[in-house]
């Protein structure tokens, strides 16, 4: 070896010994970590692609707004602002800040009342000088969409009101960008812009006065600043709504007191040619049904032509009866065998049904003509064409609302009519239709997607004609991978083309044009590039506003190739395909600059966060934007790589293999196995570290010395048990078969359905030496006629035809449900199992997780419940997070790498101790 060649080696040595000291060097992911670290929201870029604008959320602590300008890279930071707004002249950036987050904090410790909280402040920056100007006191803020001239907020001095259903008032400061010159208003409840930003309404408490000496509703012009009161003395005034000119204005008035429980409302109209606002309708109107009235629960609004204004009436409410006091009225529920909805269900729905509104409309060019839509029998009408258009889609599922408690198919089944605004008639289109539905802008076309023939349909709204339109193609436009014993769904539309001339539509891969008159051939405009290499392609909308595909439009479409996982964006322009880019990261969905072919949008994978970077050369060359997570380079973290094996059923089938960063093929690791059921798409996704809801944090166990494998599940109707026993026990043999595996010491974690296989698992081998199931069905017999209480439904469908797979009712295939429940093989558990089951599951009742627990405890077996109370499914409070993340983590850690056992676990925490002591201490 020549000396030039020996220098290079020691050189080299000495290099690698440093990165591998590095890697040993770095911190291990610990609880400390979660509140600090950060993640990207609110992404927005200006008009003119100039400027970009984030938040970046802490977990728990202060925000703040990022703005950068996209040319020099300067940029700003406004701490703790939290939402903000880019003006249409780009301009001025308007957010809204907090106050910090520790005087926050304080606030609630010492039980401050509501009216005495730290207060939000307005920050109005210039983009020009990056300047900020601040208000303080501001509880809300409101712009014309398409003006800059004028912000308008509240200031935070409402006085408390000693009656609840008092109406609270502040001041409104009405603030010229320009000039800063601003227009104090006071006693205000309401208030709204025109989307032109030209015309500005507000509404005054009643009894009080404002500077010109009268209250109501007040209009200004703010083109001259001519100010107007179009309305006074009404007792109670909402609902404001201005036309996109700003030229008319809708409310609800009332001059019923607050007292007063059910209370007449009228719909009032005001334009430029009036003095003042006038009743357009009210319960008396002219085609107003019979005991009905205006509904206060709908805002009214007009077309995009101001030529119709649509409001919302229902059936007078029935005053409470007052005859006999409260403490002598029964209080039960009466179920009925034959009412479309369980009465769980309808207590739900009880808010929102009490508050259902039909829709109606005035024809402002018809001498203000009402006309009544929805009605009780057909309660959903969608209109077209921005509300201008002269059909409307009724839509009516109450036959099929019974079979909803079985059949989850039904959900998508209704009657359908088509609606003519211009002469007022209706007819019917389809009875019974189980299909998805999609009107077209025009409304010219109605298309479905039938679910029982897989076809999708169009139905002309002039001539009546129905069409198929894919009966003659050889391809599947339902979901080929659908292994639920359910009917399969569509891949979907993916939007109208202009003048309603085409509809697309999704097979597995491509996107597919049809002819809503079927005349024209089906045309795979994307050539069969998705299905020939694997490549989902999705259409993107870059304009938020759009609601069709321009005539021949440039579109960026999603890409997702299946057989590599890489993700990235596919370009069709001119009838060609092209890919963009394609990589191993995860990309959000871009946000284009409204005038400029500037992109901004994250990407990332499982050891890089994704931060921001924008675009000007559709992605020949991207610039990062942010560095939000600096720290992250101080922690070891992992890597992420798929794995392929042949399931014990002789399915083929992957996982996803999580390592340690400074993992060495020498040692050995143990393995933490989380499930669901298919992960591997997921390949490339960054996961935060941050406390867990209900399932192990994949980095901050990779961190900790753990492999972390992922397998996804294979199902078979009949036996979702047998199902996820081949998939996942014959990937952990699998993965037990390489050298750093140490298979003496692998753990299984699942939540919900994951939980209901983790407590299966444990019935059917030994091999793990610790479980932990969240929220698991244990006894599919008690669980099939339970409630899933959050919703109110019967779970009777998700065992006869979606997730729990069984395919049977219960007294069809009872075998079936013994099979599959965990509970009828109780005896044979080897493995300590932590269970978590919450007293306010709204999804899986938490008796299945008492049921196994007290089997469990009955045989001697070790096994713990953590009962979070009053928390949901997945955990929502943070505090509760933070002590399932310790417990997860010291249950494994004991049992995976022989650490002591904490107090918990040990001897538990007695119910006299609770609040005081949470047994995390180690003996």
């Amino acid at each position: 070896m020549n000396r030039k060649t020996y220098l290079r080696c020691v050189i080299l040595s000495f290099a690698l010994l440093n990165a591998l000291l590095g890697i040993a060097q770095k911190k291990v992911l610990d609880h400390s970590v979660y509140d600090a670290w950060k993640s990207i929201s609110n992404i927005n870029v200006s008009n003119d692609g100039k400027y970009s604008a984030i938040v970046v959320k802490e977990q728990e602590g202060d925000d703040y707004l990022l703005v950068k300008n996209l040319q020099t890279q300067k940029q700003l930071i406004v701490p703790r602002a939290y939402s903000f707004s880019i003006t249409p002249d780009q301009k001025h950036i308007i957010a809204q800040i907090k106050a910090p987050f520790a005087v926050i904090r304080q606030a609630k410790i010492k039980k401050t009342v509501e009216e005495k909280m730290p207060k939000d402040s307005l920050a109005i920056i210039s983009l020009d000088k990056f300047s900020v100007f601040k208000i303080p006191n501001v509880k809300n803020y409101k712009l014309g969409k398409d003006y800059s001239g004028y912000v308008g907020y509240i200031h935070d001095d409402s006085i408390k009101v000693k009656d609840k259903k008092d109406i609270k008032a502040s001041t409104l400061i009405l603030r010229n960008l320009l000039s800063g010159k601003e227009d104090t208003i006071k006693h205000v409840t309401e208030y709204t812009f025109s989307r032109n930003g030209k015309s500005f309404a507000y509404v005054l408490k009643p009894g009080a006065k404002d500077t010109i000496g009268k209250s109501g509703v007040g209009l200004i012009d703010l083109n001259n600043l001519n100010k107007k009161i179009v309305s006074v003395n009404q007792k109670i005034y909402k609902n404001l709504s201005l036309s996109e000119s700003g030229s008319k204005l809708t409310f609800l008035a009332t001059a019923d007191s607050l007292k007063k429980e059910i209370k007449d409302y009228s719909l009032f109209y005001f334009d430029n040619t009036k003095d003042s606002a006038f009743v357009v309708a009210d319960k008396g109107t002219s085609g107003m049904p019979e005991k009905w009235n205006v509904s206060e629960n709908y805002n009214p609004s007009f077309s995009k032509d101001e030529k119709r204004l649509f409001l919302g009436t229902a059936p007078i409410a029935l005053p409470k009866d007052t005859t006999i006091p409260d403490f002598e009225k029964a209080q039960l529920d009466i179920w009925h065998w034959q009412e479309p909805l369980i009465q769980p269900q309808q207590l739900v729905q009880l808010n929102r049904k009490l508050k259902e509104t039909f829709l109606s409309y005035i024809d402002l060019t018809n001498g203000n003509r009402f006309y009544q839509l929805a009605t009780e029998d057909i309660p959903e009408v969608r209109l077209s064409d921005e509300k201008n258009g002269r059909f409307a889609l009724g839509l009516s599922d109450l036959e099929y609302r019974l079979e909803t408690q079985w059949d989850y198919s039904a959900n998508i089944q209704n009657d359908i009519w088509a609606f003519d605004l211009f002469n007022n008639t209706k007819r019917p289109i389809k009875t019974g239709l189980k299909g998805t539905l999609m009107l077209s802008p025009q409304g010219d076309y109605l298309a479905w997607y039938n679910a029982e023939d897989k076809q999708y349909y169009s139905y002309s709204m002039k001539t009546g004609k129905e069409v198929c339109l894919t009966d003659r193609l050889n391809i599947n436009f339902w979901d080929e991978k659908n292994d639920t014993p359910s009917v399969p769904g569509p891949y979907g539309y993916a939007a109208w083309m202009e003048n309603d001339e085409a509809l697309l539509v999704y097979d597995a891969y491509d996107i597919w044009k049809l002819d809503p008159n079927g005349v024209k051939a089906p045309e795979n405009i994307t050539k069969n590039t998705g299905r020939d290499k694997k490549v989902r392609l999705r259409y993107i909308k870059t304009d938020p506003e759009s609601i069709f595909i321009k005539l021949n439009e440039k579109l960026l479409l999603s890409a997702f190739d299946e057989t590599t996982k890489e993700t990235g964006y596919y370009e069709l322009a001119k009838g060609t395909t092209k890919p963009l880019v394609m990589g191993k990261y995860t990309y959000s969905l871009p946000v284009k600059a409204k005038d400029k072919d500037i992109y901004c949008f994250t990407k990332g994978n499982f050891n890089t966060f994704p931060d921001l970077y924008v675009t000007s050369d559709s992605w020949k060359t991207d610039t990062r934007l942010s560095d939000v997570n600096p720290q992250m380079k101080d922690y070891n973290w992992g890597t992420a790589e798929l794995m392929s094996w042949t399931t014990f059923d002789g399915k083929p089938t992957q996982g996803i293999i999580y390592k340690p960063e400074n993992f060495d093929a020498n040692k050995k690791y143990p393995v933490m196995i989380y499930f669901y059921e298919k992960h591997t798409d997921n390949l490339y996704q960054y996961f935060a570290p941050a406390p867990s809801r209900s399932i192990i944090n994949i980095p901050f166990y990779c961190s900790r010395g753990y492999i972390v494998f992922t397998p996804d599940i294979q199902y078979t109707t009949g036996h979702p048990g047998e199902s996820a026993y081949n998939s996942i026990v014959s990937g952990a043999q699998e993965l037990a078969k390489n050298e750093w595996v140490d298979k003496d010491n692998m753990a299984i974690q699942g939540q919900s359905w994951g939980g209901y296989q983790t407590a299966y698992l444990v019935t059917r081998t030994d091999m793990f030496k610790a479980a932990g199931a969240g929220a698991p069905v244990s006894n599919m017999f008690s669980a099939y006629g339970g409630i899933r209480w959050e919703s109110g439904m019967s779970r009777q469908f998700q065992y006869e035809q979606t997730q729990s797979r069984i395919g049977a009712t219960m007294w069809e295939a009872p075998e079936l449900y013994k099979e599959n429940s965990p509970i009828f093989f109780v005896e044979k558990v080897q493995t300590p199992l932590l269970i978590m089951h919450n007293d306010n599951d709204g999804a899986v009742p938490w008796y299945q997780g008492i049921e196994y627990f007290m089997a469990l405890r009955r045989l001697g077996k070790p096994v713990w419940m953590l009962q979070y109370n009053n928390e949901a499914h997945n955990l929502k409070e943070r505090k509760n997070c933070k002590d399932l993340s310790i417990r997860l983590q010291q249950f494994f850690d004991h049992y995976l790498k022989g650490d002591p056992m904490p107090v918990w676990m040990k001897t538990g925490v007695p119910a006299t101790e609770k609040g005081k002591t949470y047994g995390f201490e180690l003996e």
